[in-house]
């Protein structure tokens, strides 16, 4: 019985994926021509304080008093029915000064619609970019400067032969897109699998100091994610660790504390 390894991949995660001027001005233009659209759609959901209330205070209030011991008693001498009541006006209140910056926001100024929104979505479009390339684009990448781990990584475990083209060669260390799914869930295994990286590489980032569990965690999840949709005739089971006759699909750190996706799927046979 031997291991047929059918391919390996080690995906680096840049530290910045730097955005294209055609995405961020889409961004901007995508929510400006939205403008009226988002207008409509408050105003349709929460068209008065009496809907306010229904729908937002009263559920809020039903879920934040069973946190409060009946018996508390503030050190400025409020019961925990004043502190309920006082909880309730301010949101009562927060409504009116809400529907007052609503309405400043879209107001129509020098022949503009919405225009104080419209120079906010503008003044926030090198923000979005910034954050936009130091988070998600690392693991998605984009149509004009190539895709990143998650779509290389989901595309190669369904037999996308498209992905041979969107890894660097230095990325690969051997094989050909290869499908490991059941019959009939090929779509959904993209789908699945992509996300998961997306968000949980997102998760690993933003856990700072605390990356190595995180790291730990994620891989369990991958792992038994990647079991859920494997045909058993096409590829071994997927482990937590790495292994040279194993399947696996496992966030790495390296030395450097760059943050790799390392995948290798094959199968036993005679």
């Amino acid at each position: 019985m031997a291991f047929n390894k059918k391919f390996e991949l080690s995906l680096r995660v840049l530290g910045n994926w730097e955005v294209t001027g055609p995405m961020a001005d889409s961004w901007e233009k995508h929510l400006q021509d939205s403008a009226e659209t988002i207008k409509d759609k408050l105003d349709e959901k929460l068209p008065d304080d009496g809907t306010f209330e229904r729908e937002l205070v009263n559920p809020s209030n039903t879920a934040y008093g069973p946190m409060l011991n009946p018996t508390f008693v503030s050190k400025s001498e409020r019961t925990v029915d004043n502190i309920k009541s006082t909880r309730y006006r301010n949101l009562m209140e927060s409504f009116v000064r809400w529907k007052d910056n609503m309405s400043k926001a879209f107001a129509t100024v020098d022949g503009v619609f919405a225009k104080f929104f419209k120079d906010k979505v503008a003044a926030a479009k090198d923000r979005w970019a910034l954050k936009a390339g130091a988070g998600i684009l690392r693991f998605t990448g984009d149509k004009v400067r190539g895709r990143s781990v998650a779509p290389i990584t989901a595309y190669y475990l369904v037999g996308d032969l498209r992905a041979s083209g969107w890894v660097p060669p230095t990325e690969l260390i051997g094989g050909d897109p290869y499908n490991i799914a059941r019959d009939g869930e090929r779509t959904a295994l993209k789908a699945a699998i992509m996300n998961r990286l997306v968000q949980g590489g997102m998760m690993i980032i933003n856990a700072g100091e605390a990356a190595a569990a995180e790291i730990i965690r994620q891989n369990t999840i991958n792992t038994s994610l990647l079991n859920g949709f494997r045909d058993p005739a096409k590829a071994e089971p997927f482990v937590i660790a790495p292994a040279i006759d194993k399947c696996f699909c496992l966030w790495e750190s390296n030395p450097e504390g760059q943050l790799i996706l390392h995948t290798q799927v094959g199968l036993t046979t005679p």
